[in-house]
């Protein structure tokens, strides 16, 4: 399967960091991602959502900088920026698609992003007639 330009969701992160059970596979495609197999983006939302998620956990602010240069160190991976537009017609969304506002604003990232797909775990994203889900 030819994967297009992709939007990557703070749970495939999460996944990774939390040791889950598709964290092998999550870690895979982070790989293609940094090997140019995979043209990928990430919104700056989906940055401070793991932020939050890992100290609210506790974990440590030099484990959480390890995360932040880890993003910054792969090379496939582009930022992109939410702006206030972004937020207003995340809101849009959420009544469009019944979505909260993490999913929402992620959707409206992939679509100002320019991509066509969302690397999530989430299946919300699967009613979504804009962009395709894949799952890892």
């Amino acid at each position: 399967m030819k994967l297009g330009k992709m939007l990557v969701d703070a749970n495939i992160f999460l996944e990774i960091l939390l040791g889950q059970k598709k964290s092998e596979a999550c870690k895979d495609i982070l790989r293609k991602i940094e090997a140019g197999e995979i043209r990928a983006f990430v919104s700056s939302f989906t940055i401070d959502t793991v932020i939050l998620s890992m100290t609210r956990n506790k974990v440590s602010l030099q484990k959480v900088k390890i995360f932040l240069e880890s993003l910054r160190n792969i090379k496939g991976l582009r930022w992109y920026n939410i702006n206030f537009q972004d937020r207003l017609i995340a809101l849009e969304h959420m009544k469009k698609y019944n979505l909260d506002y993490e999913d929402a604003i992620t959707l409206q990232s992939a679509i100002s992003s320019s991509c066509k797909e969302i690397l999530s775990l989430d299946k919300h994203f699967d009613k979504i007639k804009e962009v395709k889900r894949i799952s890892p």
